[in-house]
């Protein structure tokens, strides 16, 4: 035998069928802006390397604290990198030019440029924050800053040395 039906309001019956058969939600809100943000950005910056800024922020690694104190990246256009120097250290940046785009090619990968070119003027040093630490890629630049045939020697061998344990593990 059944059991007894009772009495259910309309607005109760509603409630329930509602309750019963809701699906998802009609919008799940919009997307996170950093990410929508990142999967523009991250194909460009692998196809066109870092910006000036993150040249400027790893300067000092690049062509020294010496250098760095006269000189500073403003600006990378078609290839070649501009360079604004103070007076005298212009002809010394233009005498390393050659070490100063090999280390900057260290530090931009495939997209870096190939041409260097220097203005006299007041370079502008953007801020370091306080107690940065040297990331990996300023160790990598650093790497055949040495003058010294044997500190290059060691410099050269500890690189190689690098890329084994990291082919190896």
């Amino acid at each position: 035998m059944k059991p007894p039906r009772r009495p259910v309001s309309l607005d109760a019956a509603a409630a329930r069928f509602l309750s019963e058969h809701r699906g998802r939600s009609a919008f799940a809100g919009p997307p996170s802006a950093g990410r929508a943000a990142g999967k523009i950005l991250k194909p460009l910056a692998d196809k066109f390397g870092p910006g000036v800024d993150a040249l400027a922020r790893n300067w000092p690694e690049i062509v020294g604290e010496t250098l760095a104190q006269w000189c500073a990246p403003d600006a990378i256009r078609g290839g070649t990198l501009y360079v604004t120097a103070r007076g005298p250290a212009a002809a010394v940046i233009e005498a390393e030019s050659r070490r100063i785009l090999e280390r900057v090619s260290r530090f931009a990968g495939r997209a870096a440029p190939t041409r260097i070119r220097i203005k006299q003027g007041r370079p502008s040093q953007p801020p370091r924050p306080a107690g940065q630490n040297p990331s990996d890629s300023a160790a990598a630049v650093r790497e055949g800053v040495e003058t010294d045939p044997q500190a290059r020697l060691h410099s050269a061998l500890e690189k190689f040395g690098r890329g084994v344990r990291a082919r190896d593990s």
